[in-house]
């Protein structure tokens, strides 16, 4: 009987909430209306616009295009890129191996170095790029690159930069 009439007295408390939606009927919609187009009319006589000649420096492009605006930094800046750089020690020596991609249509040649710094930007160590070959001559594609670095201080942590030494050029 307790349960029964807890039943009815919880029946008795819940609330039904129906929703619904309405709807309205305009028959007052405005029809839509041609926008009118607007013609442009020729002038009578044509316009001339008379610029004076840029000057500056003359340059000039490479064999892909590319203007040379910098003929020192043009092909290491923008043909040149570094990869898989990989900063190891061996017998209480620290080396530097990578990658360096010639994306130019032809064979650079010139000298760059892997530079550290430490937190205070103050130089650390410092290495010679070459390839296998020696020298830096970087045919087209990919190219396997090695350096031995001269350090005091253990550079595998520290901040590095591959910084040109003399401009590259094509060969």
């Amino acid at each position: 009987m307790g349960g029964s009439l807890l039943l009815i007295l919880l029946l008795a408390g819940c609330v039904r909430q129906d929703a619904w939606l309405s709807y309205t009927a305009v028959h007052d919609t405005p029809q839509p209306t041609a926008t009118p187009v607007q013609t442009i009319s020729p002038t009578i006589e044509p316009i001339s616009i008379d610029t004076d000649p840029v000057l500056g420096e003359d340059f000039y492009t490479d064999r892909k295009g590319i203007p040379i605006l910098d003929k020192d930094t043009h092909y290491f800046t923008y043909y040149l890129s570094f990869s898989d750089m990989r900063i190891y020690e061996e017998d209480g020596f620290t080396y530097m191996d990578g990658v360096c991609t010639n994306s130019f249509d032809g064979t650079l040649t010139g000298e760059a170095s892997i530079c550290f710094y430490d937190k205070d930007e103050k130089l650390v160590g410092y290495g010679t790029i070459h390839t296998a070959e020696g020298g830096l001559t970087l045919g087209v594609g990919p190219n396997r690159i090695y350096a031995e670095i001269l350090s005091e201080v253990d550079v595998q942590q520290l901040s590095c930069r591959i910084e040109q030494v003399t401009p590259f050029n094509p060969s």
